[in-house]
């Protein structure tokens, strides 16, 4: 399992960089804001590829701005050119709930690395699956990456997280019984370190977590109160020694 770090603070990336724990990054327009990028779409452009050129060989997803089939298409062609591991996320419908799989099948076809996102059902991702290995197998160059973004804290949130589990899981079934080896599934929307235990045994390929719920993961009292221990008493040893060699 991977873990992709969602957020779009480069300060943030460069830390879990440095621990060993970014394997990927994930970002939309709503994340740049709240990291602080300013100048519309064009600063969004050149935060993407100062993340890509940061995390390089690992991928950054960043999202189009439109529902549109044409203009997703577009915009992803114009966006997967800022940097060879940029992968596009393309929501699985409109905003009408109509499908958005011609876009995903024309981009795969076209060797472009896509993360069809927002998805909350198993029937979603099964055909979403479908629709990228339908798209790269007739492409004259396989993207580099594929993924499909399960939404596990909005399913949890209006029907428990058990269930959330379930769609991981019997997804990640689904896809190693058909062997679908080239897709990689992400957990989106977590919500608690509660989320990042349970959903880290379901099969999924890869977490993508909020900066802050990596540093609550690593937060236990009784941690805490054990290394406060381990120090005041090899503390009090060396001085001991250290009294006993006078």
């Amino acid at each position: 399992m991977k873990i992709f770090i969602d957020s779009a603070d480069v300060n943030e990336i460069k830390k879990y960089l440095s621990w060993g724990l970014c394997q990927g990054v994930t970002t939309n327009p709503t994340i740049c804001l709240k990291c602080g990028v300013k100048g519309g779409l064009e600063g969004i452009k050149q935060r993407t590829i100062e993340i890509a050129r940061l995390i390089n060989p690992c991928p950054v997803s960043v999202e189009v701005a439109s529902d549109k089939v044409e203009e997703v298409i577009s915009q992803a062609r114009e966006c997967s050119k800022l940097a060879e591991n940029v992968v596009i996320k393309i929501t699985i419908t409109d905003r009408q709930g109509n499908s958005l799989l011609p876009a995903v099948y024309q981009l795969a076809r076209e060797g472009i690395s896509i993360n069809v996102t927002t998805m909350t059902t198993f029937n979603q991702a099964i055909l979403a699956a479908i629709a990228l290995r339908s798209g790269f197998e007739g492409a004259g160059q396989k993207p580099k990456y594929n993924f499909i973004s399960i939404f596990a804290g909005r399913i949890s949130e209006e029907q428990g997280v058990e269930q959330a589990f379930r769609v991981l899981k019997n997804f990640r079934e689904w896809l190693d019984f058909h062997k679908f080896r080239e897709i990689e599934i992400i957990v989106g929307s977590i919500r608690s370190p509660e989320n990042v235990e349970l959903w880290s045994r379901s099969g999924a390929h890869i977490l993508t977590i909020p900066p802050e719920f990596i540093q609550k993961s690593l937060i236990s009292a009784r941690t805490k109160e054990t290394v406060v221990q381990f120090i005041n008493d090899a503390e009090k040893s060396i001085n001991e020694l250290e009294g006993k060699n006078q």
